[in-house]
């Protein structure tokens, strides 16, 4: 070998042969995105790009399990991540490099023309454009502007069951859940990671983002029968898995030892069943209830059900997954047992179920993330303050009867006037939400009854009725429900359900936490096994 050769193979053999340094971009994509209502402020969102053949750009690479992006985004640009299924923009603005080796193993956006669709969760309708991103157009500006389809006034939007890299199913680096998860306009966030104790709050800090979502310390106590949320838990960033109690008692641990640990926990956590009806690691189907005898075979020791979930966030003929889920919570509150109704991602990455796919919006006082209320939050949880969403939104206020001031919402309580309560709904959602029917349901002599259904119209951005709803002679409780078949767009949901069962999608689905109704005006309200004082 000559003495070139040999230099040349000790280069290689060190890393330097064979690569080059890319010229810089001669074009930069600079996104700029707002609300069409107020656009002084820029807002997160998800922008997707679309080439000639109408073809997704996809960034980054599938590295979990062959079908999901874990590790493998691209952190693009100072708070930006670009992901299998588009850009995705925490704070509303980004400059991303356009035509150069930004994301191995390729350019993560080739030079070209494109199709473009931004969205920013459930409240916002689509936006769509076009961009010229080819070679030496400079800086070129995309401006987009949301419109918000409805507004969930006095809440914060949550999603209390997320799993980062510290879940042994997810590789997702934590500032890349925050980035997802801002964008999808959560703004309270549960890190809840298997078995281990955990928050966002540094990663929040240091992407600066304290004034758009705030994180509350939780760990999915996971046993081979059930998982369990606890949160906010204790949080020590120096002991192994954060403090958390030690995995090996959990893993095989009977139901009711599982909720004795969430309960020892000195933070007084919401106790939260998750995914009761996943199959799973699923409470309710690895115990065989079947949401309707009683007692069920289980303890009743929880505070809150995730009734909708991510990964079962469907209705389809044969498996309407989300009414088994509202009907187990109806039964549990038919006998006293006043659980609050919630509903969340479960996301472990990018692309199977989006974060903020199912949220949960609480009703709080003072709805701001910096300073961020934690205690007044839990509170409302365990008030029942929630209106649990894949989808639309339900605004339901309660009147002693007609004509008077609707002052009670979900979870809330009222003594009728007239043996019937005066209900005032309004549906809202986006055009690419389609609900079918609203359905409201009344605890009746013999258990939960079906009293109204209402057709929602076709194409149809908000929806309002108002009536009478007889109540009965004993005290009793209504819950309303609004919901459809047609399952949303995959973009914004993920690809779980086609992915997994081939099944079309995430279906919209949404309801209140049931309202109580102090019938006999005893002050007091009496069914199954409650008795309980109301304010």
């Amino acid at each position: 070998m000559s003495r070139c050769a040999l230099v040349l193979a000790l280069l290689c053999a060190l890393g330097a042969c064979g690569k080059r340094k890319d010229p810089p971009p001669t074009t930069t994509l600079a996104i700029t995105i707002v609300d069409a209502a107020n656009p002084k402020t820029p807002i997160g969102a998800r922008v997707l790009l679309f080439d000639a053949q109408s073809q997704p750009v996809r960034i980054g690479t599938i590295d979990l399990y062959g079908k999901r992006q874990g590790a493998a985004a691209c952190a693009i640009a100072p708070g930006v991540v670009g992901s299998w299924d588009g850009l995705i923009v925490a704070d509303g603005t980004a400059e991303v490099p356009v035509g150069v080796d930004s994301c191995n193993p390729s350019p993560a956006i080739p030079y070209g023309k494109y199709k473009v669709w931004a969205w920013r969760g459930i409240e916002y309708e689509k936006w769509e454009g076009e961009v010229d991103l080819s070679p030496g157009r400079g800086k070129v500006q995309l401006a987009i502007s949301l419109e918000r389809a409805w507004t969930p006034h006095g809440t914060l939007a949550a999603d209390l069951h997320v799993h980062a890299h510290a879940s042994n199913d997810s590789r997702m680096p934590n500032p890349q859940r925050v980035v997802a998860q801002c964008a999808a306009g959560i703004q309270v966030v549960a890190l809840t990671d298997h078995n281990h104790n955990g928050d966002l709050d540094p990663e929040i800090t240091a992407l600066g983002l304290d004034d758009r979502i705030a994180s509350i310390a939780g760990n999915e106590l996971t046993s081979n029968a059930q998982h369990i949320n606890a949160y906010p838990v204790p949080l020590d960033r120096n002991l192994p898995r954060g403090g958390g109690p030690p995995e090996h008692e959990i893993i095989d641990a009977h139901v009711s030892k599982v909720f004795e640990i969430a309960h020892a926990m000195k933070t007084n956590p919401i106790v939260q069943v998750n995914h009761p009806r996943f199959r799973v690691g699923s409470l309710y189907d690895s115990v065989g209830w079947n949401g309707t005898s009683w007692p069920p075979p289980f303890p009743l020791n929880f505070d809150a059900v995730e009734v909708l979930a991510g990964y079962s966030a469907f209705n389809v003929p044969g498996d309407r997954r989300m009414d088994d889920g509202v009907r187990d919570l109806y039964t549990l509150v038919d006998h006293g047992h006043l659980v609050t109704a919630v509903a969340n991602s479960d996301t472990h990455d990018m692309n199977w179920v989006l974060d903020g796919t199912a949220r949960t919006y609480v009703y709080v006082d003072d709805p701001r993330t910096n300073p961020f209320d934690e205690d007044a939050f839990i509170a409302a949880i365990r008030a029942r303050r929630t209106v649990a969403t894949t989808g639309p939104w339900l605004d339901v206020e309660a009147a002693s009867k007609e004509g008077a001031t609707p002052t009670v919402g979900p979870g809330g309580s009222l003594v009728p006037d007239d043996g019937g309560v005066w209900l005032d709904i309004t549906l809202a959602q986006t055009q690419w939400v389609h609900v079918e029917k609203i359905r409201i349901t009344v605890g009746g002599a013999s258990g939960p009854e079906l009293v109204q259904t209402i057709e929602v119209p076709q194409n149809v951005r908000t929806h309002h009725w108002a009536g009478r709803v007889p109540v009965g002679n004993t005290d009793t409780w209504i819950g309303v429900t609004a919901d459809g078949d047609t399952a949303m767009p995959l973009e914004f949901t993920g690809t779980y359900q086609k992915d997994k069962w081939n099944r079309a999608g995430v279906t919209p689905f949404a309801l209140i936490s049931p309202i109580l109704v102090d019938v006999d005006r005893d002050g007091k309200w009496k069914r199954g096994d409650a008795e309980m004082s109301l304010r």
